[in-house]
């Protein structure tokens, strides 16, 4: 952890935030060609084409939110845009039913950002008003469920039959999740936090403070163990919950910026330093992509909220 000793001068959360962002948003820009075609030069293929660059549209609706913008936002949304609705246009429309909620997901985003690709998404809504995408079975996490009603309210739709309102999902998510500590439960907690906020959108439908402590909870055992991905999610979800106790969020920001590359991309659980030391070219490339995306833009979107509430 990067600590501030008695001669140097104290950075406020803020500017760590800000710098870290700044490094991370050039990384992302620089790689965005790696979230569309280049990923299946090298990776195994995804169920939707779009699901990573839909990703990238999360992110950007983020900083929209920010003011001013961030240096780099406009350029990545341009780039994140383009990759989306290509890959809308590149999907099996053999398999439109099954990918129907990640589609419409990214319409809804694009939509949402002022980039409308209006012919496939009246298409895509016009889909899922005749055939109504179908609520996870029993057995599922209900944060599935939860997932799918935060598409069909961004893509304006009504819930098919079966399907509870955000407040009760958010009630079930909480039961099964927040009393674990393993990643499943971890990653389920930071999610039903995003989708029932709608990214801090909105206030938590249920108990902050508790939601607080779980969260404070989880992110101390995942700065512990050195789990960026999981330490980035939850610090966001904990700035939407209302924030954490300023120590851990000062902690958090320095152990992110500590471990930030050179390059601006933060390493993810996979990440293997000797690993990368045994390829070159391309292959390093594709290597730091694949560890590194997903931390690298969690950790932009915690960042990106913190620059958009830095004001009082």
């Amino acid at each position: 952890m990067a600590a501030t000793g008695a001669g140097t001068t104290a950075r406020t959360d803020g500017d760590t935030a800000s710098g870290v962002l700044d490094a991370a948003l050039a990384w992302l820009t620089d790689h965005a060609e790696w979230f569309g075609p280049r990923w299946d030069d090298h990776f195994p293929p995804r169920d939707f084409a779009g699901a990573t660059v839909m990703e990238l549209l999360m992110l950007c609706r983020l900083l929209r939110r920010s003011d001013p913008a961030p240096p780099g936002a406009a350029e990545l949304e341009r780039a994140a845009s383009g990759l989306a609705r290509d890959a809308v246009a590149a999907a099996d429309p053999g398999r439109d039913a099954e990918n129907l909620p990640y589609r419409l997901w990214t319409l809804a985003l694009l939509a949402d950002l002022g980039h409308p690709d209006e012919g496939p998404f009246a298409a895509a809504r016009a889909l899922a008003e005749r055939r109504p995408p179908r609520p996870p079975g029993a057995g599922a996490s209900p944060v599935h469920a939860l997932e799918l009603r935060h598409i069909l309210d961004l893509a304006g739709l009504a819930a098919p039959a079966g399907l509870p309102g955000a407040a009760p999902l958010y009630d079930a998510c909480v039961a099964e999740h927040a009393g674990g500590t393993g990643e499943y439960d971890a990653y389920g907690v930071t999610h039903t936090v995003l989708y029932a906020t709608d990214f801090g959108a909105r206030p938590l439908p249920g108990d902050t403070a508790a939601m607080g402590r779980v969260l404070g909870g989880l992110l101390r055992a995942y700065l512990d163990e050195g789990h960026l991905d999981l330490a980035a999610e939850l610090l966001l979800c904990a700035r939407i919950a209302g924030g954490g106790p300023p120590a851990l969020e000062r902690r958090a920001w320095d152990r992110l910026a500590a471990a930030q590359r050179p390059d601006g991309s933060l390493p993810g659980p996979p990440f293997d330093a000797q690993v990368l030391a045994g390829r070159t070219g391309e292959r390093a490339t594709a290597y730091v992509f694949r560890t590194c995306y997903h931390t690298t833009l969690v950790t932009a979107m915690a960042a990106a909220h913190a620059g958009a509430h830095a004001r009082p």
